[in-house]
């Protein structure tokens, strides 16, 4: 936009560009780039499984967690490396374990307003619901990440630059 030349101060100077750095890319390999894969009902259900009980999905013996929400580097048993792409791979699971547990807080809201109308215990929901919704997140938490995982490793199947031999110590 320019200004007529009465407006235009010949002292004022726009401030110097700095340059954008982009954000630092992970390490050469350290990234799962495989093709899209649709997995069958069978395989859904045995990852699944797996994912309940937060076990690895590539071998379903080997723990995900160490801790209570904390992942694992590699799998103890077949070494298949966890964090499939860059630092924040596990954001997207957080998020969605935050609208699963608020989804989950509507349908119980619901449910019970439905089930006691026209007697709503509203004393008790008041109390009850701000806890069930503080709590529930932490509660589903190992649950989401490993579950995130495992529909990660159903539709972009395991690589082998994926599988390190594990030590065993």
């Amino acid at each position: 936009m320019r200004y007529p030349p009465e407006l235009q101060d010949p002292d004022r100077q726009p401030p110097p560009r700095t340059p954008v750095t982009p954000p630092a890319m992970p390490a050469a390999g350290a990234t799962t780039e495989s093709a899209l894969a649709f997995p069958s009902f069978r395989q859904l259900f045995t990852l699944m499984g797996r994912a309940l009980r937060l076990r690895c999905p590539h071998c379903g013996l080997g723990s995900v967690l160490r801790g209570y929400a904390t992942v694992n580097d590699r799998c103890t048993h077949c070494g298949f490396r966890f964090t499939r792409s860059s630092d924040s791979y596990f954001s997207g699971a957080m998020l969605t374990n935050l609208a699963v547990a608020e989804g989950l807080f509507a349908v119980i809201f619901a449910t019970v307003l439905i089930v006691s109308w026209p007697n709503v215990p509203w004393d008790t929901l008041t109390w009850l619901m701000p806890l069930g919704v503080a709590l529930a997140p932490i509660i589903l938490l190992p649950f989401a990440k490993v579950a995130w995982l495992t529909f990660d490793v159903a539709f972009r199947p395991v690589t082998s630059d994926e599988i390190e031999a594990p030590t065993r110590t």
